[in-house]
């Protein structure tokens, strides 16, 4: 976790080098809201695991540029989330996804095609990719990491660790 930067520092957090837990607060969403990000500039695969929070509450994995272009993809308890930013042009869609896990393991992979980012559950062996991204800016490095969002009134505590980084061979 060394190598991640808060983009959107919640008030209340910590961090060492296994694990990252922070209280989210009301109201935040993409890119103001928490964002934990690193930087690469070659081809790896990532994995990390993150709590899914309860329904109208995301968490999952951004890979960003500027404010003006990013995308998303995440989980809460009840539905799947994809944000894209393009230029100031911002799309959200949302997708019913019910699920009693408290947790998920994202995948990142990065690789001459372009950023693909997926998700399992700790009992599946099979990634569900969700998301395959060309962000204009990154093709050089990109910034990668979790975010949390809390569209309610009250503050949830959200989680990430078992952060696997492997550098891929060309």
């Amino acid at each position: 976790m060394r190598d991640f930067h808060w983009l959107g520092k919640p008030r209340t957090y910590k961090k060492d080098h296994q694990m990252v837990s922070l209280e989210v607060d009301g109201h935040t969403c993409l890119p103001s809201g928490p964002l934990l990000l690193a930087v690469s500039d070659e081809y790896f695969c990532c994995d990390a695991t993150l709590s899914i929070p309860k329904k109208d509450n995301f968490g999952g994995i951004c890979i960003y540029h500027l404010d003006s272009c990013y995308a998303a993809v995440g989980l809460s308890s009840d539905a799947l989330e994809v944000h894209t930013c393009i230029s100031g042009f911002a799309n959200r869609s949302c997708f019913g996804s019910s699920s009693e896990a408290e947790e998920a393991i994202w995948t990142i992979k990065r690789d001459a095609q372009g950023v693909a980012v997926g998700y399992r559950f700790a009992q599946d062996d099979e990634v569900r990719w969700v998301s395959n991204i060309h962000l204009p800016g990154c093709e050089l490095s990109l910034s990668f990491g979790p975010y949390f969002t809390n569209a309610g009134d009250t503050k949830y505590t959200a989680s990430m660790y078992a952060l696997r980084y492997a550098k891929q061979e060309v």
